[in-house]
């Protein structure tokens, strides 16, 4: 993955190359709504080599049938509706501010879509962040010895208590660890291996595949086989807006 470089705001956001694929066509109207749904300021962590007019212009990003991810699966971090008519899968890394930021407005999200919405939480660190792998296996680790809502206890405690970048002291992870309850020894264990390597790796380069350039990264599973790319972090309002448009779509 190419070397990160500082934050920055995406003026535009960016959805799903305004749903132009190979083999889809929608009308004017359509298109008009569809490019309206989302909020137009986002914010992230960006990948050198990506300049703002690339991120932000419609004409070079990946279109609709461009996303290849691995099915939700039994053992993912998911969060939310059990069968859900819009998932969110997040790539994400700990240490960058706006996940902080975004991980708040998922959280109020599925809670006022409980029927609806579910989170997918899967991991994108980013080089500039060199504190993010250690942060994630304490994550898995979590989930590996607690099940799946020890895994959303750890990473709430983490995204609240701890600095973004970069200014994690390690000590917190066995802290929260102890707060939520964990096993100190299999968790001191589980913390020295490198067993979730090949997890996070094939899901870092997931989410590079798929146009991430920065985080956090979503790929919004929508009603009627739809998916869309979200770039940065969008505010609960607008978010929550989209979701509203793209569950009434689903009823067409």
């Amino acid at each position: 993955m190419a070397q990160k470089k500082n934050g920055w705001m995406i003026s535009t956001f960016v959805l799903a190359g305004v749903i132009i694929g190979i083999g889809v066509g929608i009308g004017v109207s359509q298109l008009s709504a569809l490019k309206n749904i989302l909020s137009k300021n986002t914010q992230g962590n960006v990948a050198a080599g990506t300049t703002t007019a690339a991120a932000t212009d419609p004409g070079q990003i990946p279109g609709l049938n461009d996303v290849v991810i691995e099915p939700v699966s039994a053992g993912e971090h998911v969060r939310g509706a059990t069968n859900p008519k819009v998932t969110f899968v997040e790539y994400s890394d700990p240490e960058c501010p706006f996940c902080k930021r975004f991980h708040e407005v998922l959280k109020q999200l599925v809670t006022a879509f409980p029927n609806d919405v579910q989170w997918v939480y899967r991991n994108f660190p980013l080089d500039i962040h060199p504190k993010s792998p250690h942060e994630i296996v304490a994550m898995e680790c979590a989930a590996e010895i607690g099940g799946n809502e020890i895994f959303w206890q750890y990473l709430d405690r983490l995204n609240v208590i701890t600095p973004a970048n970069n200014g994690l002291d390690p000590k917190e992870l066995d802290n929260i660890a102890a707060f939520v309850k964990l096993d100190k020894s299999k968790f001191s264990e589980c913390l020295k291996s490198n067993k979730f390597d090949a997890k996070i790796a094939a899901q870092t380069e997931e989410a590079i595949q798929n146009g991430g350039d920065g985080t956090p990264f979503s790929i919004v599973l929508a009603p009627n086989g739809k998916q869309y790319k979200l770039k940065g972090a969008v505010d609960y309002q607008p978010l929550a807006n989209a979701v509203q448009k793209l569950l009434a779509e689903g009823k067409k």
